[in-house]
């Protein structure tokens, strides 16, 4: 009669933290990711625009390179060390000087219908069409069509 008793007041003490942490990370899940949805596109820009210069001093192309070569480079995500220059022009802060940033997931807009199928397929290294549209006019080196907002080929966040 005991043993039951045990058993269940086991169960009850060990699914109530489990519940308490699930709970816990998915509110931070979901509030996280609602942040990201509401300001993706213009950290994701920049970000595009600064692997668009590093792709273009490292292969000495001209700017803006090719679309083909700044996906390849990409896709292959490689780590830089963040400057303070990089991390104020990013965030507008300087907190994240001396980390390492990659170039994960930046060609897709958090935005984008297709978002979670996008990214699945780049989790799986398959061929997927990024979000942005590459050169749409001579001032412009990207722009996202769900964000209506676009990068100049200065540097500059331009909303349509």
């Amino acid at each position: 009669m005991r043993v039951p008793r045990i058993i269940g007041v086991g169960i009850f003490i060990f699914l109530l933290p489990f519940a308490f942490q699930t709970g816990k990370k998915w509110w931070q899940w979901e509030r996280g990711l609602k942040m990201e949805t509401e300001s993706s596109c213009d950290y994701q820009l920049k970000a595009l625009w600064l692997l668009s210069r590093r792709v273009s001093q490292l292969y000495r192309l001209p700017f803006p390179p090719p679309f083909s070569v700044v996906k390849e480079y990409s896709d292959k995500r490689p780590s830089i060390l963040m400057t303070r220059q990089i991390s104020e022009y990013l965030l507008g802060i300087g907190k994240l000087e001396g980390a390492y940033w990659t170039f994960d997931l930046i060609l897709i807009c958090r935005r984008d219908p297709e978002y979670l199928l996008k990214a699945a397929k780049y989790t799986q290294h398959l061929p997927y069409e990024p979000s942005y549209r590459w050169l749409p006019d001579a001032r412009t080196l990207a722009e996202c069509p769900y964000c209506r907002l676009a990068i100049s080929l200065d540097g500059k966040l331009i909303e349509r």
